[in-house]
């Protein structure tokens, strides 16, 4: 045998001494029995090794731990000896040993009895040999004779007495051997016999304890058969028993589900025929009432037309004579300039008169966009003169100081009023700047109160195009009365009234599609439908026309007309409801950039384009949004789409072609230097700026010059103004094109400007103003030539980044304290970024495009160093922005008594509302939000320092199906100890308070400070006027109006920090009005009170108790009124009930328990204890931490149940998801909640264990408040790693997994969280068993040992 079988032989019989022995066992007396076994020594020597320890070691198959000079040897874990030493190691110790292996010294002692037994057999043979010899030798001397000679040579006597004593002396001796060896024989038989004695005694004593053995494990089997055959009957039986009841449920429910159907199909019956008795007697009222309005409106319309044609005839005069008027100006001009033409002309003469040409081109020929007409104004929201008429958008930021004009001969004469008006520089509302007559002098921290103005006002921007057009129609300016002289073509705006709110199209049953249309035109003031009809029967084709809009039944063919304008009508009605759906939008909540990188990605897969008068309703289908009213400005101001004209007056909309990702570096050309910064020699080098704010677009793009170069900058806008000045070196630009540089005029003098896109079709274009950083609109007109000489001084703006203000970019209330606190001031720029970050970010003093937005290259810090300490400026814009940002209020004294739309975000417990206002405000929260979570990592999770001194915690919520909900929270209380890790989180902007794991908590004011300082935006307030709010009608309010519902909300009065509210929702159809819920609430309270009595359990039972209202500032509504507003003289009296055993302040919320809801985030560590072991697939797990919060509760439990305080329960007052206390099967009391009820048969759910199981009502108790405060502790679970979906779990399978789970401690990582089919939420646990040195995976244990299969991970 080589060493490898030796070595196997040996760690058999090894394993077997072990198994056969209970534990613990010495390494010694394995080898003494291995003597006793094999025979021999255990041959470690053999084999090489210096000891048995050693040679077993080598086995790989024992464990060896040393205590003091002992060695105790075990056997590793083998499957199949493993039943044998459990039936070992459960063994009694008992007298009788079993199939016990003798010990040593008896073997030792059997070993010497046999060989004494052969030593005296063979001592017996060896004296039977000697005494045959004897005997022989005896005989001869006896028959030998000596001759006759020697007899007579002898004496008598002495022949005779010899040989007879020496016989006797032998026959005595011989007697003597032979009793010796007769005793000798007596004692070895009965040492034989005691030795087959005591071996018969031990194979008996064997033979016993086997056959004992024997029969324990077949009683064992036997029992264990016995229990799984009643176990099976049990629960056959248990089925058929349940089968019955539900088979009797069913048929007693089939009957009064027939009985109850035959009773409302009566009911219904009576009420159709009263309803249609109803419906005839109003279509008669109805007719009568149309045909006198019909009447009416015909009286009216008549006298409307008598009046518009009195009107036109005054208007026809009136155009009469202006047109006279033009001729006879067009004749004196023609006069002058043919007077005119003999006199000498100069170069001055002749740019004045072609100055006249020019303002005299008619305003018809403007191109016109978007679908308007001629009157339309421009894109940018401006006629060709812009002195009186506002731009369609601000220009942001402030303009060049105003400075005094020297008077020359050209501004003296009479034709220099005939100069183009000044373009005014726009400020944003409630923006102010004071000009002086220098620039140094705008660098004075303090306006100038004598400062002169400049020469156009500030304009306020108009919303929309369609505002502009009736701003700019309602009251003429100075340009339409010189172009009237000038023969142009321009009409007079017409001055529009408000309109009317349109009432939406509703279709009655008992009118036709005709009648229903002129009931829709009348409703809308419009005028009576008008029919027409084309071809001849049976080809008639019919149209008709509607408040300008004309529907036609083209390809259709009718054979008669009636039934053409049938068709006709209810085509008509069919597009009106598909128009006014388009108007159940929501308003468009994207950012600029959003919007066109949304609307570019759309317009990409159509390369054809989209025509301009669809835009609206392809992107409402699109996006389910309406557009914002500036879409055009930002399809205008983008790169990514253009505007082309088709036939007029429609518009089409491309996408250009992607461009490169990269950002487009907006650098000056060959024609403008760039300006060079003034860099530190050393790259640890300090770059501190003397810096002149010039404009603020937001945090992240502040424009401002350096001061250094203020004194060149102030030269060049002198000399600018000087040259420009005279119109012979003013040269208009025929084409603009994109970064090149252009001067344009505004009120305070010549600026340059870099043209950042053109609109040919409109001859606009897009100017950024390269000294200054604002950007404006302006007409190609507008733009002139820059001189060479004006090219060589470098843009002076320079686009600095705050530093740690990037959040607040899109702050709604930052603009306003960036130009309060920065505009127009002096300050030191820290620049943060160096050299060589500047030049990889870019390199360009001005910043970079990126995606259409402009991005700085340059961080810096602002100080004020005016005052005796420096003020560092961002932290002071950050604080100031957090101060002047308001908290929602409906307190206001302008918003009692007025209507608010709000979105519904949470009721809690006690009956109020928590709202959203919809604003502004509540949307940069939301962007807010987004931008966070992109952001945050796992650093970025909370520590106990942490929640000490933040304010406000980012939280992610999972309890709605598993998906991730973010939200800002704040801790209701403050945390006690390092060891805590679930707190009490209430949501600031929704209204809700939870459980929440540590896990799942973030820092906000480290990421996000502008967030994280936000007013808090849900409000509570409280419904006026109602009774309170509990139980059942506490869950139909939350139906009702579900999260992030809309609805309008009416202040009514104050009650403390709540307002008292009226709040009004649509139904479930979009186009169903609004309802008022506290009318509702009311209502259904009355009902209740009279005719359902037996159901108002949380009602007072006393009868001169008065209903409670919550704040009732109006009247009190007695169950006898009638729902109308009504003042109750007496209070209302609360109806009778039947008693019952509920307590009145018992109420249906009250006996719920809460769920489990400081569930770990996902891949976060959850200690947890297996409660409930089905299988791999089903089971159930507790919190560990809570397991002592639990074993209290269950000893409380016992004790309260089998008291006498305990109260039993009657079927009538239970209700599907109340908790109670029952007990299992062993009698062991627990909370439970009620799954179903059959009769007195009750299904529950073991609420801390997590199986299910059939009680008797009567075995119900009722449970006190303080044993509801704990959670329900069996959270369902599901095993990660292993296949779930298909998989049919056999007995082995789920023995194995109870017996590795069940009432076991594990570490479980969540993985994920999944929704059940009874809408419970399951946890997916990877569970991890740390109880050995190294961690045991349970998923892994299973797929080794065949009980599951690895789970596969689709591709």
């Amino acid at each position: 045998m080589d060493k490898e079988e030796v070595l196997k032989h040996v760690g058999k019989v090894v394993r077997a001494l072990i198994t056969s022995a209970k534990p613990p066992v010495e390494l010694k007396s394995i080898c003494r029995d291995y003597v006793a076994v094999e025979g021999e020594q255990i041959p470690f020597r053999k084999l090489g090794y210096m000891n048995p320890q050693q040679m077993l070691q080598d086995t790989q198959e024992f464990n060896f731990q040393s205590y003091g000079s002992e060695i105790i040897i075990t056997a590793k874990y083998n499957a199949k000896t493993e039943h044998i030493a459990s039936m070992v190691r459960n063994q009694k110790s008992s007298k009788s040993r079993s199939i016990s292996k003798p010990t040593p010294a008896a073997q030792r002692a059997n070993s010497q009895k046999v060989n004494y037994s052969s030593n005296s057999h063979n001592n017996k043979q060896f004296q039977s040999n000697y005494q045959h010899q004897q005997q022989r030798s005896y005989q001869q001397q006896q028959y030998w004779r000596p001759p006759p000679t020697q007899v007579y040579l002898q004496p008598a006597p002495q022949q005779f007495h010899i040989p007879s004593q020496v016989h006797d002396r032998r026959h005595l001796q011989q007697e003597q051997q032979q009793e010796q060896q007769k005793e000798q024989q007596r004692r070895l038989q009965e040492q034989e016999l005691l030795t087959r004695a005591k071996r018969e005694q031990d194979l008996r004593e064997q033979e016993l304890g086997a056959r004992l053995k024997r029969d324990e494990e077949l009683r064992v089997c036997i029992e264990q058969e016995l229990k799984s055959k009643l176990s099976t009957e049990l629960q056959a039986r248990l089925k058929k028993e349940q089968a019955r009841f539900e088979e009797e449920f069913q048929a007693r429910l089939k009957e009064q589900l027939q009985l109850f159907k035959k009773q409302q199909d009566h009911e219904l019956q009576k009420r159709t025929e009263d309803l249609e008795n109803q419906k005839k007697a109003y279509q008669r009222q109805k007719q009568e009432e149309e045909l006198k309005q019909l009447k009416i409106k015909e009286q009216q319309r008549r006298e409307q037309e008598r009046k518009e044609q009195e009107r036109k005839k005054q208007e026809n005069k009136e155009q009469e004579r202006i047109d006279n008027e033009k001729r006879e100006r067009c004749e004196r001009n023609a006069r002058k300039t043919l007077l005119g033409c003999d006199q000498p002309v100069n170069m001055r003469s002749v740019k004045l008169d072609h100055e006249k040409i020019v303002l005299t081109i008619a305003n018809d020929k403007a191109p016109a966009m978007n679908g308007h007409g001629q009157n339309h104004v421009r894109s940018n929201g401006q006629g060709k003169y812009n002195g009186s008429k506002p731009p369609l958008r601000a220009i942001l930021g402030h303009s060049a100081p105003q400075r005094h004009q020297a008077p020359s001969s050209v501004f003296n004469t009479p034709e220099s009023s005939y100069n183009r008006p000044f373009h005014p520089r726009v400020l944003h509302p409630g923006m102010s700047r004071s000009t002086g007559s220098s620039v140094n002098h705008r660098l004075k921290v303090k306006s100038q109160s004598d400062a002169p103005a400049p020469a156009g006002a500030p304009i306020t921007p108009p919303a929309s195009p369609e505002n502009a057009q009736i701003k700019s129609a309602g009251k003429p300016s100075p340009k339409d009365d010189v172009l009237r002289v000038q023969d142009t073509q321009v009409t007079a705006g017409k001055s529009k009234t408000i309109a009317k709110p349109k009432v939406p199209l509703k279709i009655d049953a008992s009118f036709d599609a005709v009648s229903s249309l002129n009931l829709y035109c009348e409703a809308n003031g419009y005028e009576k439908p008008s029919y027409n009809i084309f071809n001849k029967p049976p080809r008639l084709h019919c149209s008709v026309r509607i408040d300008g809009d004309v529907y036609s039944s083209y390809p259709e063919e009718f054979a008669a007309e009636e039934a053409a304008y049938q068709r006709t009508a209810q085509i008509a009605i069919q597009r009106i409801q598909h128009a006014e759906s388009h108007q159940q939008l929501s308003v468009c909540t994207l950012s600029n950039e959003e919007f066109i990188d949304g609307l570019y990605k759309e317009l990409l897969k159509y390369p054809h384009g989209i025509l301009g008068h669809k835009l609206e309703d392809w992107y409402g289908s699109t996006f389910r949004q309406h557009l914002p009213s500036h879409w055009y400005d930002l399809i205008i101001e983008s790169n990514k789409i253009r505007v082309e004209h088709g036939i007029d007056p429609r518009i089409i909309l491309f996408a250009n072609d992607p461009g490169i990702p990269e950002p487009i570096r907006i650098s000056t050309t060959s024609m403008l230097p760039q300006l060079k910064l003034p860099w530190q020699a050393s790259e640890g080098g300090t770059h501190d700026l003397n810096m002149f704010i010039s404009h603020c677009d937001s945090t992240k793009r502040v424009w401002a010059r350096l001061i250094d170069q203020i004194a060149n900058f102030e030269e060049l806008t002198k000399h600018m103004g000087r040259q420009m000045a005279v119109p012979l070196f003013r040269q208009k630009v025929a084409k603009p094109y994109v970064n090149e540089i252009y001067l344009v005029e505004l009120p305070d003098g010549w600026n340059r400007v870099r043209v950042i896109s053109v609109n040919e079709e409109q001859r606009s274009c897009s100017c950024h103003f390269v000294d200054f950083g604002d950007v404006a609109l302006f007409e190609s007109e507008e733009l002139f030539q820059c001189p060479p000489q004006f090219l060589v001084l470098p843009p002076q703006a320079v686009c600095l980044s705050m530093y740690a203000l990037d959040k607040f970019e899109d702050h709604p209330h930052a603009q306003a304290v960036l130009t309060k606190e920065l505009d127009g001031q002096s300050v030191v720029a820290h620049v943060l970024t160096t050299e060589a970050q500047f030049l990889e970010l870019g390199g360009d003093p001005q910043g970079v495009l990126e995606k259409g937005k402009r991005r700085a290259c340059l961080v810096a810090t602002l100080y004020d160093t005016s005052t005796a300490e420096d003020i560092h400026l961002n932290d002071l814009v950050a604080s100031r922005i957090t101060k002047c940002t308001p908290a929602p209020t409906l307190c206001d004294e302008a918003k009692i008594g007025k209507t608010t739309p709000v979105l519904v975000s949470h009721i809690n417990d006690d009956g109020d509302l928590l709202v959203l206002l919809r604003n502004d405000d509540l949307k940069f929260v939301e962007r807010s939000i987004a931008q966070t979570v992109a952001d945050l990592g796992e650093q970025d999770r909370v520590s106990y320092s942490d929640l000490l001194h933040d304010r406000h915690v980012f939280v992610c919520d999972e309890s709605v199906e598993g998906l991730k909900q973010w939200f800002r929270g704040q801790l209701v209380t403050r945390p006690k100890n390092p060891e805590e890790e679930t707190f009490d989180v209430y949501y600031v902007d929704d209204g809700r308070q939870r459980k929440t794991h540590i896990s799942n908590i973030y820092r906000l004011e480290a990421n996000n400070r502008a967030l994280a300082t936000f007013p808090p935006q849900a409000l509570p307030v409280r419904l006026h006027d109602v009774p309170e709010i509990a139980g059942q009608m506490l869950g139909r309010l939350r139906g009702l109006m579900p999260a992030r519902s809309q609805a309008l909300l009416k202040v009514v009065a104050k009650d403390g920090a709540k307002p008292l509210v009226n709040v009004f929702i649509r139904g479930q159809d979009p186009e169903s009005m609004y309802m008022c819920v506290n009318i509702g609430l009311r209502m259904e309270f009355e009902m209740a009170g009279s005719i359902r009595p037996e159901k108002c359990d949380d009602l007072p039972l006393s009868s001169n108790v008065q209903l409670p209202r919550r704040s009732s500032f109006s009247s009190v509504v007695s169950s006898q009124s009638s729902g109308s507003d009504l003042v109750a003289l007496t209070p209302p009296i609360t109806p009778q009930k039947a008693a019952s055993n509920r307590s009145g302040a018992t109420t249906f919320s009250s006996l719920l328990l809460k769920d489990y809801e400081a569930i770990p985030a996902v891949g976060a560590y959850f200690e947890v204890r297996v409660a409930l072991s089905v299988n791999p697939g089903h089971f159930a797990v507790q919190p560990y931490k809570c397991y002592n919060q639990l074993q209290t509760l269950m000893k409380d439990l016992q004790e309260h149940c089998t008291g006498p305080a305990a109260k039993g329960v009657q079927p009538s007052q239970l209700a599907i998801g109340e908790a109670y206390a029952a007990p299992d099967s062993d009698g062991v009391y627990h909370r439970v909640n009620i799954r179903k009820i059959y009769d007195e048969i009750i299904h529950v759910r073991f609420v801390d264990v997590g199986d299910d199981g059939v009680v008797a009502c009567d075995q119900l108790k009722t449970l006190q408040p303080d044993l509801r405060k704990l959670p329900k502790m069996a959270l369902p679970a599901q095993l990660y790693g292993i296949q779930l979906a298909d998989v049919v779990w056999s007995k082995d399978n789920c023995v194995r997994f109870r017996e590795l789970t069940l009432g076991q401690k594990f570490i479980g990582i969540v993985r994920r969280l999944h929704k059940q089919k009874d809408e419970t939420r399951a946890l997916c646990l990877e569970l991890v068993d740390t109880s050995t040195p190294k961690d045991i995976k349970l998923h892994e244990i299973l797929i080794s040992e065949k009980h599951a299969q690895p789970e596969t991970k689709e591709v």
